[in-house]
């Protein structure tokens, strides 16, 4: 005698595991991109930070500012900001009438603005 015993899943246990796990991936999706958008906003103001500490150590010893390859931040699209710009905005000087300087991290929607008083914020644009 022989017991013939099926092992496995059946069609309608994976289409029931298969549903559970896209349900919890759509509820999930929100929160995985704002981690990414907190994360590109964390990478620029780092970066901006260093870049901050190698302002003002050229501005004390007189000398000149270093080249320093952005990654993380850039403007207007283009793949580097002005270094010039950035270092003014850090010290509080703006080209023109701005008031701020707005920089793009490497989501979309999510920009770093260096203000008047050289700090650092974010801002989401819709």
């Amino acid at each position: 005698m022989s017991l013939n015993k099926n092992a496995g899943f059946t069609l309608v246990e994976l289409l029931v595991s298969i549903a559970i796990v896209i349900v919890l991936s759509v509820f999930n999706m929100p929160l995985y991109f704002a981690y990414l958008d907190r994360s590109a906003f964390s990478a620029c103001e780092q970066e901006l930070s260093t870049f901050k500490v190698r302002v003002m150590v050229a501005d004390q010893l007189n000398d000149l500012l270093d080249y320093y390859p952005f990654e993380a931040c850039s403007v207007n699209g283009s793949n580097q900001p002005t270094q010039l710009a950035v270092a003014n905005a850090l010290r509080g000087v703006f080209d023109g009438d701005g008031t701020s300087l707005v920089l793009n991290t490497q989501r979309p929607n999510v920009q770093a603005r260096i203000t008047s008083q050289g700090m650092v914020e974010r801002v989401v644009t819709p």
